[in-house]
């Protein structure tokens, strides 16, 4: 049976502009997987919604509350429960950046084998997620991609690495022309990102066993 991609849009995204966003990957992906797209149930203003609000100080006041999402995991573990099971979760930005605060926080009901993340970061200004995240690492050792691009000029190329590094052994991907989003057909990394999630998916596999060394024949005395 085709698996199952849960999606989280950008911060002020929406389910429609994640389908713009990554619509060469999924076309691409389109006959081995099936994408869901979830929407952030914090709206902060007409811009769109969010998985994590900005702290009341703003932006980068901060947070200690470790509880600051609890929508959004809570969202996210009925959107499971109702159409899931789930192969992976998929995000981008700051989408990107929920998936370990939702990986920390989930329920225990919920399980992924596979973390694709796009242009993301470690929400820092918000503590008491990060020791959520910290305390969950490295998420049961989940098979995981993360993906930047050299001209972000958002998100910088160190923020996404140190979200690298709360995984293990991370397939990161740099793309050295592409900006704040993930690859289109246009760009060199494109195949490899899409090779990536086939070669894991659909009962598929990743890379084949070594084949056992045959027997060392016993001399005839």
């Amino acid at each position: 049976g085709r698996q199952k991609i849960l999606c989280l849009h950008g911060g002020g995204g929406s389910q429609s502009s994640m389908q713009s966003t990554v619509a060469d990957l999924t076309s691409a992906w389109g006959s081995q997987f099936d994408f869901v797209f979830g929407s952030a149930p914090y709206n902060e203003d007409a811009t769109g919604a969010v998985w994590m609000r900005d702290a009341p100080g703003g932006k980068g006041a901060g947070t200690t509350d470790p509880d600051w999402a609890l929508d959004s995991v809570n969202y996210l573990n009925d959107l499971v429960a109702s159409q899931g099971p789930f192969y992976g979760i998929l995000g981008y930005s700051q989408g990107s950046a929920f998936i370990p605060v939702y990986l920390a926080q989930k329920a225990a009901s919920v399980s992924f084998e596979v973390a694709l993340m796009f242009n993301g970061y470690i929400p820092t200004t918000h503590s008491g997620l990060v020791s959520a995240i910290d305390q969950a690492s490295p998420f049961g050792g989940i098979r995981s991609l993360v993906f930047m691009g050299a001209n972000d000029g958002i998100i910088t190329n160190d923020m996404t690495q140190e979200q690298a590094s709360k995984f293990t052994s991370p397939t990161v991907i740099t793309d050295q022309v592409a900006g704040h989003h993930p690859p289109t057909t246009s760009h060199s990394t494109f195949n490899e990102v899409v090779s990536w999630l086939e070669g894991g998916g659909g009962g598929g596999g990743g890379p084949a066993p070594s084949p056992s060394p045959a027997p060392t024949p016993t001399p005839t005395p």
